[in-house]
């Protein structure tokens, strides 16, 4: 049977949260022949980019699509865009929460999001939201974790075999999808929406 592959753009955004903290500095103020002290509340501001580059993503999507070869599917980085964010609740390490305030700001459009930031909190490295079809990585995740939350986009749910890519604890590189896995992201909804490219060179297994 004749299986077209299935290719999902990414659009790839290279996060720098910004950290914005009131501070209290003192200035001279001349008053006449007198010089007084006056305090004043400044914003000072620092970044925390990732080091991620569109070069390392590309190298990333190469091992990430050897996994999901067997599912003809094929995800292609579509744009790479550099967006500067206010910091969730002023911390320089994303986690679930700050992940779910930043995912809203990310709708998808014609391709699903991917976000990069320095540090992501958590044993995945990662989190995703399906419905939107968002998911973040820190720099430190690796390619599997990529694999895993593009997984979670595609459906598929943990899995407690440290041998499947769904383990919560992120399993060894490489980790091939099972049988149940290939049909079921086969018949996920992005699969759907984005369905109907070319034959693939495997089909006719």
């Amino acid at each position: 049977m004749e299986r077209n592959l299935v290719i999902i753009p990414v659009d790839a955004h290279l996060i720098t949260l910004t950290i914005s903290k009131p501070e209290i500095v003192e200035r001279q103020v001349h008053v006449g022949r007198e010089v007084h002290m006056q305090r004043e509340r400044v914003m000072r501001s620092r970044e925390i980019p990732t080091t991620r580059t569109e070069a390392s993503l590309m190298l990333s999507f190469t091992e990430v699509n050897k996994i999901f070869a067997a599912a003809d599917i094929q995800f292609r980085l579509q744009n790479t865009t550099t967006d500067p964010i206010e910091a969730p609740n002023g911390s320089e390490t994303l986690d679930d929460p700050g992940f779910l305030m930043l995912a809203s700001s990310f709708p998808m459009k014609n391709a699903i999001n991917l976000l990069l930031v320095r540090r992501f909190a958590g044993a995945e490295g990662g989190a995703s939201v399906e419905k939107l079809s968002v998911c973040a990585v820190g720099d430190s995740s690796s390619d599997n974790a990529i694999a895993h939350e593009f997984g979670h986009l595609l459906g598929l749910a943990h899995q407690g075999d440290i041998r499947d890519l769904m383990n919560p604890g992120l399993s060894p590189p490489g980790t091939p999808l099972t049988a149940r896995e290939i049909s079921a992201v086969r018949a996920s909804r992005l699969a759907q929406q984005f369905g109907g490219g070319r034959p693939s060179r495997q089909a006719g297994r």
